[in-house]
Formats: C-alpha cells, structure tokens, sequence
C-alpha cells in the first residue's frame, strides 16, 4: 500500500538503453504502476545529445511531479533532459555522467565508432542471441528479450545515438538531485570511474533485470525521499 502511494505522488520516467526500448522496464513496469517510457523519436540532422533530449523532454507529460532516470545510454540523456522538465530527482541506473567512465576499449575506438555506417550495424544483428550469453547474471529470458530488442532496433538510430555518446559534452545539472545504482562488474561503463550511492558487488551492466529487487528497491528508496526535495529551477521551458 505505501509503495503504491508514494509512486502515485510522482511521475517515475524511465529510459532505456542503447538498441533496447520499453521492455527493458518491464521488471519495473510491474513493481511501479503508471511507470512510463517514452518511445525514442528520429533525430534531427545536427542532433546532438543535448538538442535531442530537449526535443524528447516534449514528449513527457508533467501533470505530476517527476522522478527521471535511465540506464545506460538513457541515464546520460536523463541528465541532459533534466535542464528542460525539472524532475525532482535523477536516477542514473547502471549509467555515467561523462564518457570518460566508458570501457577503455570504446574510448580507444572513439574515432573509428563514431563514424559506423549503418550496415555495420546491421550486420552484426545475427550475432545478438550469441552475444547475449555473455551476460551471465541474465535469466534465459531476458537473454532472449536483449536480443529481440537489439534485432529490432534501427540501425539509423543507434548509428546516431552512438555518435552523439561519443561526442557528448555533458551539460552541468546544478541543484538536480542525482542518486545512483550501478553494477561493481559492470564492463561497459567502469564501476572505479564513478561514484554510486549503492553498489551492486556482483552486479553487470544491466542490473535493472538481472538484479531487479535491489534495483527496485532503489528505486522506492528515490521516490519515498522526494517529498523532501526542492523542486530545481529549470533552464528549459515548462
């Protein structure tokens, strides 16, 4: 009954990560009534990650006070969002606020990455039932939904996306509250680089699905601490 309650008092918005959609929540979807992801949108020519976070913060209805977050590639866009929707709080889930957390190896291939064409991501779609077995903490079922999302995400997108990490210079979120959760094995973005609130010792990249308590419980921790919160001031409109 509390847990519904506090939920209830705010709008929790969660994004999903890089070649991943609204299934990547459902874990969440089911501990956190009217949880809402918004679908990504085309980019714009030019966009970067800053101009396309301004353009999704459109799409999120404020009816409620806002709780933001996003793993991943969604928590970099949830800190550049939070300028233009003033969420009471962030919620970095498995995520980073610089690419300088990313693994060594992306950064040493920044100049080649950036410039990926489309079919190079196209083709590398048969091999996602393969690479999923590494995620070793994954139940077969959310080995079997990553691969289903990355098969069916656009290429056009992500060839976008992963330009605009690679490019990111990310914008200061001054009196934003920022809590986050992250996993101490995490390969693609570096546990010694950052500085969660809550570290998860055995935990990998994705440890909204492959430690779901520990995430949700996070998460109900954020939302029952937001009533003490300021709002922050935005810079965006509202």
């Amino acid at each position: 009954m509390c847990q519904h309650t506090t939920t209830n008092r705010f709008q929790l918005v969660l994004l999903p990560g890089l070649g991943a959609d609204y299934r990547q929540w459902e874990p969440q979807n089911l501990a956190f009534p009217g949880l809402m992801v918004p679908p990504w949108i085309p980019p714009l020519r030019g966009d970067t990650l800053p101009t396309y976070a301004a353009r999704l913060a459109e799409t999120v209805p404020r009816h409620k006070p806002l709780i933001l977050g996003g793993s991943s590639f969604g928590g970099m866009l949830a800190c550049e969002m939070a300028r233009h929707i003033r969420p009471k709080a962030v919620i970095l889930i498995g995520s980073c606020r610089s690419i300088n957390s990313l693994n060594r190896g992306v950064l040493v291939l920044r100049p080649i990455l950036r410039w990926i064409p489309c079919w190079g991501i196209r083709i590398t779609k048969p091999l996602a039932p393969f690479a999923v077995q590494t995620f070793r903490n994954l139940t077969p079922e959310f080995r079997r939904l990553c691969a289903s999302m990355f098969w069916e995400a656009d290429p056009v997108w992500m060839r976008w996306a992963i330009g605009a990490i690679l490019r990111w210079q990310p914008t200061p979120l001054a009196d934003t509250p920022v809590f986050h959760i992250h996993g101490q094995r995490d390969r693609m973005i570096r546990a010694s680089t950052v500085t969660p609130d809550c570290l998860i010792p055995d935990g990998g990249h994705l440890i909204n699905l492959s430690h779901v308590v520990q995430v949700n419980d996070f998460i109900r921790k954020v939302l029952a601490s937001a009533e003490k919160l300021p709002r922050p001031v935005a810079e965006g409109p509202i």
